[in-house]
């Protein structure tokens, strides 16, 4: 455990030297001083959009949990990331639910993990559509583009699972049995937690609200971007996609907690390699939208543990997902 976390920082360490090392500090301030501040309102809107189509689809994924506590739940979850090394806040937010409702914490875990998945093929597909259009390295667009292949593939597998998840057991029973290192039954619990994630949502219609949602999520998310380009450069919908996909992808890589360092980073290097945008009103950008975001959800996060009546002494059991 303390080794992951030790990466982590080193991680966030270089990434933020890599960031910082070629920006002109006063260039720096410069582009800080001529940002609009009077996008602030449109981009507080955009934010809680995407906060509250998020704790929609996440209450939907579980069945329909209430939405005030998964909303509260979520940002509590999220707060944690933002402070805590290992996303000790996916596990955080399930405890919530699970204590102060009739659904069980492993049932909001299950879900969890369907979100995050989910999440992850968007992103992916979002990076595949962009190759086609933005100007990158010929072995990143092939990379991108297997990518939105193979996420169509889950989604299929995901469709497959639903209907055939007795057969899939089955075969994947038989399977692990013939390698007994691997833990069959951890392996196999794993998996019926997954597809209980998945049957959570009742019917075909609820999935749809699901994708839909989804999308909306990430919508929302690039409109979010679009208005803190706005901010500090005339604005272009690819570059404000670009820097959405390529922070998440920056986030999903072991750092210090709230992804600091790689997320900025990513995000950078997708303003600056294919678009030439002035370096330090990239990192000028990329740390005003990205930090403004995790100090919002840390305060939302705390207010999310007083309205669910919680403390963080109540919260210490969390453990990474695996």
């Amino acid at each position: 455990m303390r080794w992951r976390i030790l990466l982590g920082f080193a991680i966030s360490a270089v990434a933020l030297y890599l960031t910082l090392r070629d920006v002109d500090f006063n260039a720096f301030l410069q582009a800080l001083a001529m940002a609009e501040p009077w996008l602030l309102l449109p981009a507080v809107a955009a934010f809680l959009l995407i906060l509250v189509v998020r704790a929609a689809r996440w209450s939907l994924l579980m069945g329909g949990a209430p939405f005030a506590l998964t909303f509260h739940a979520m940002n509590i979850g999220y707060m944690l990331n933002m402070m805590l090394p290992l996303r000790v806040g996916e596990v955080g937010r399930a405890l919530v639910i699970g204590q102060r409702s009739s659904i069980s914490t492993s049932a909001a875990l299950s879900s969890i993990v369907v979100e995050r998945l989910l999440d992850l093929l968007a992103v992916v597909g979002m990076f595949a559509g962009f190759a086609l259009f933005v100007p990158m390295d010929a072995t990143l667009a092939r990379a991108a583009l297997v990518g939105g292949m193979l996420a169509l593939a889950v989604l299929g597998a995901l469709v497959m699972l639903l209907w055939q998840a007795g057969r899939v057991e089955y075969w994947l029973e038989r399977l692990l049995q013939r390698a007994p290192w691997l833990h069959a039954e951890r392996w196999l619990q794993r998996y019926r937690d997954f597809v209980d994630g998945l049957r959570a949502v009742q019917s075909a219609r609820d999935w749809v609200w699901v994708m839909l949602s989804t999308a909306a999520v990430w919508a929302a998310t690039w409109l979010l971007a679009f208005i803190a380009l706005s901010a500090f450069l005339p604005p272009r919908a690819d570059q404000a996609g670009l820097m959405v996909v390529a922070a998440n992808l920056g986030g999903a890589a072991p750092s210090a907690p709230g992804g600091l360092g790689p997320v900025q980073l990513f995000a950078k290097a997708a303003l600056v390699l294919p678009f030439g945008v002035d370096e330090a009103r990239a990192t000028a950008l990329v740390f005003v939208w990205s930090l403004a975001q995790q100090l919002a959800l840390i305060v939302l996060g705390l207010i999310g543990l007083a309205r669910v009546g919680l403390s963080f002494a109540q919260l210490r059991a969390p453990q990474p997902i695996a």
